[in-house]
């Protein structure tokens, strides 16, 4: 079974440096901290949601190199690796404007001297034409999510719905189709909560640096006005009042004059059972300390630092709402609620060059999902639609291989919570969830007629295998030795302990 690669990506970097030094947005209120931090219990019961990355950057679908192998991004980052081509088809603009980058030797090539922005009117065009939201919600559906968070702005500023609120610097820059109603519109009507990604801390269309290093120009791009500290605002309050979204999902920081505390206020008025993710520092804070000379290699080898010695399952006190950990897990059992999110391949977005080996195969997805769940995490899973509003066959299979796993094996894992242990002792791989009823211990890979795994080692009333007959129990030398009525093929096969 291939290792979930464990990357440290930019948008992670950013946020550590920005609880690193201290950059707030806004010193809540303990009370509405505390809010943010109790999510609620359908978000905990979920388990599983849908991430999706769509847009203007959809239409060239490129990103240059090979998927990261573990480790080869925080090289890039904190050590300056050779490495430069990231595989992140979401940041085709930041590519191209570095004129000696692979993205922006593509550009030229295929799309000469066009601007960016002449990808806006195409993407519109080809999802007027061929998009159908209810096949995506049905798709997601089969695939046993139980949300759906939508990226309703990227870093490059466009707008998937048609908002009131003007872009001072790029006219006419995001959709007149309102597609995330749409969407939210499908994704409920097959049982489903819909939430909103959008990015508060970047905005390419107000401020945009690249001059190669990623740490320094994300956080000279940050745009630190009151003028986007407004914008984003009135853009937050818009998709509250227009979609009522479940979960509110922030990334790369929020405004720090952005009056944070009251947008949440507002949120919670409006959606009393919603779910906010962590990353709404003051990233902008930053963009002046990344123009003193030096300053951003001391802050580099200050993570690198703080990254070697700190407890990586501590939490920090004045984290706002969820954990969220990307293209990485926890080594362990939390108490508090955390979500891993990662692409089905190498990019969010999506990438034409990306081919069936680089996504996760079915089992993999449903051994990721165990392990999170195992740890009191949910995941939330990224699909990349082309510009046409089509899921690439090759991010179906394994989404519909989680569905036809989770059909079966779903009380494992819905509405669970972490047992004492989230591993085995011994034996065989597995993974331990439980509920008020029963300890499930989830076993990775085919189970023959005959297996053994360790016993737990509580009193059980009662032992089943799901999707199978036990015929026999025997226990030796704390290990169980079961006989079924047939062997389960995998991906994992699970073990129901009634208490």
């Amino acid at each position: 079974m291939r290792e979930t690669r464990r990357l440290v990506r930019p948008t992670s970097l950013l946020l550590f440096l920005t609880l690193l030094l201290g950059a707030c947005s806004d010193n809540l209120e303990p009370q509405l901290l505390e809010r943010t931090r109790d999510t609620p219990e359908w978000y905990d019961a979920a388990k599983l949601g849908i991430f999706i990355h769509w847009g203007p950057a959809s239409v060239p679908a490129f990103a240059a190199g090979k998927p990261l192998q573990p480790g080869e991004l925080e090289e890039m980052l904190l050590h300056d690796g050779q490495r430069q081509d990231l595989p992140y088809a979401e940041w085709y603009l930041y590519g191209m404007r570095q004129p000696d980058s692979p993205t922006a030797r593509h550009h030229r090539a295929v799309y000469g001297d066009a601007p960016y922005r002449d990808f806006g009117p195409v993407f519109e065009r080809r999802v007027n034409a061929d998009w159908d939201p209810a096949a995506w919600a049905e798709l997601f559906a089969r695939s046993g999510a139980r949300y759906v968070v939508l990226v309703t702005k990227h870093h490059d500023g466009y707008t998937l719905w048609p908002s009131a609120v003007q872009n001072p610097h790029r006219q006419d820059w995001g959709s007149q189709r309102d597609m995330v109603g749409e969407l939210a519109r499908a994704v409920r009507a097959r049982g489903m909560r819909f939430g909103t990604y959008y990015s508060t801390g970047l905005d390419w269309s107000f401020r945009l640096v690249a001059e190669g290093d990623l740490v320094r120009d994300m956080m000279r791009s940050a745009p630190a006005g009151q003028d986007y500290a407004d914008y984003t605002h009135a853009h937050m309050v818009e998709l509250i009042d227009r979609y009522r979204p479940d979960v509110l999902w922030a990334d790369i920081g929020y405004p720090s004059k952005g009056r944070l505390g009251e947008l949440f206020t507002y949120y919670y008025d409006a959606v009393p059972e919603g779910a906010v993710n962590d990353r709404w520092g003051g990233v902008d804070k930053l963009g002046g300390l990344a123009r003193i000379p030096g300053a951003v290699p001391v802050m580099k080898a200050l993570a690198r630092w703080l990254t070697a010695n700190a407890d990586p399952l501590a939490d920090d006190p004045a984290r706002i709402g969820f954990k969220t950990a990307e293209y990485d897990s926890l080594d362990g059992i939390v108490p508090y609620k955390w979500e891993s999110t990662r692409g089905l391949g190498a990019s969010f977005a999506y990438n034409a060059a990306e081919t069936a080996q680089d996504m996760l195969s079915g089992d993999e997805l449903v051994s990721y999902l165990v392990d999170t769940v195992a740890k009191n995490g949910n995941l939330l899973i990224n699909v990349g639609p082309d510009s046409f509003g089509m899921i690439p066959a090759i991010q179906q299979v394994p989404l519909l291989g989680l569905g036809d796993w989770l059909a079966v094996n779903g009380e494992a894992i819905y509405g669970t919570r972490p047992w004492r242990r989230y591993k085995n002792q011994g034996g065989r791989e597995l993974r331990y969830t439980r509920s008020d009823e029963a300890l499930y211990a989830i076993v990775y890979g085919e189970v023959g007629a005959a297996f053994t795994v360790e016993n737990p080692g509580l009193e059980w009333r009662d032992l089943e295998v799901l999707g199978a007959q036990v015929e026999s129990v025997e226990e030796e030398g704390g290990m169980l030795h079961l006989a079924l009525d047939r062997s389960l093929p995998g991906p994992a096969a699970v073990l129901r302990f009634s208490l």
